[in-house]
C-alpha cells in the first residue's frame, strides 16, 4: 500500500509531502509532473530508500499550501497518478474499502478495517490544542473535517496529513479564540467529529 503524509509543521516556508511506496519509491516522475501541474513549485526533493519527500510551495506566491481543500487536491493527485502508473494500487485500495464493508461471518456483523479514534491535547508549549483522528479515508476527508471543525468556531492553525492505505492518520494544531481548547471545548469537538465521521461512515458502508 502507498503512504502519502502531508506536513505543514516541520519546514516553515514550504509544504512537506512524503511518498512512501517501496521499492518503487524511486519511480515517482508521474507524480512529479502531476504537482507541477497543479501550479506547485518543488524547491527541492529527497529521495532514499523510505520513500520521496517533496517540498512545495505555491508556484504564483511562493508560500507553503495551507488551505484544505488545496492540500486534499495534492493528496488525491499523488494517489491518483499512483494508480495510472502502477494499477495495483487501485486494486489493493479498491480491496481494502472493499473488505471494509464486508460482513463478518463469525460475529454476524461488519468488520472495520479503520476504528475511528479522536483524541485532543495541549500542545507542549501551551499555545494550541493538538487534535489526533485516526479514521477510514475517502476523498474529501480533510475537507469536511477543517469544515466541521470551522463550524464550531475552530481555528486550524496547522496539519499534519498522514495516509497510509485506506488508513488516515490526521493531526491538526487548532485553537478558540486564539487560546488552546478547554474541557466543555474538548467534550463539543469530539463529539461533533464522532458523530459526523459515523454518519459519512455508514453513508459509505451503505453505497457498496
Amino acid at each position: 500500500m502507498p503512504t502519502v503524509k502531508i506536513d505543514n509543521v516541520t519546514d516553515p516556508f514550504a509544504t512537506v509531502l512524503t511518498v512512501e511506496f517501496g521499492e518503487k519509491t524511486g519511480e515517482l516522475l508521474d507524480a512529479i509532473t502531476a504537482l507541477k501541474n497543479l501550479g506547485l513549485n518543488i524547491r527541492r526533493a529527497k529521495v532514499n530508500t523510505a520513500g520521496t519527500t517533496f517540498y512545495i510551495t505555491d508556484a504564483d506566491t511562493s508560500e507553503k499550501i495551507v488551505k484544505s481543500a488545496r492540500l486534499e487536491d495534492i493528496r488525491m493527485t499523488v494517489l491518483n497518478s499512483l494508480v495510472a502508473k502502477f494499477p495495483e494500487v487501485g486494486e489493493a485500495l479498491s480491496a481494502g474499502y472493499k473488505s471494509d464493508s464486508e460482513p463478518n461471518k463469525v460475529l454476524g456483523s461488519r468488520r472495520r478495517l479503520v476504528q475511528t479514534t479522536i483524541d485532543v491535547s495541549e500542545a507542549s508549549n501551551g499555545s494550541c490544542s493538538v487534535l489526533k483522528i485516526v479514521t477510514r479515508d475517502r476523498p474529501g476527508l480533510l475537507v469536511d473535517i477543517v469544515r466541521v471543525l470551522k463550524d464550531i468556531n475552530l481555528n486550524v492553525v496547522s496539519a499534519e496529513i498522514d495516509t497510509e492505505g485506506t488508513q488516515a492518520k490526521d493531526e491538526f494544531f487548532i485553537t478558540y479564540h486564539g487560546e488552546p481548547l478547554t474541557a466543555p471545548m474538548v467534550l463539543l469537538v469530539t463529539n461533533a467529529l464522532q458523530y459526523y465521521l459515523s454518519l459519512t461512515e455508514v453513508a459509505t458502508e451503505e453505497s457498496y
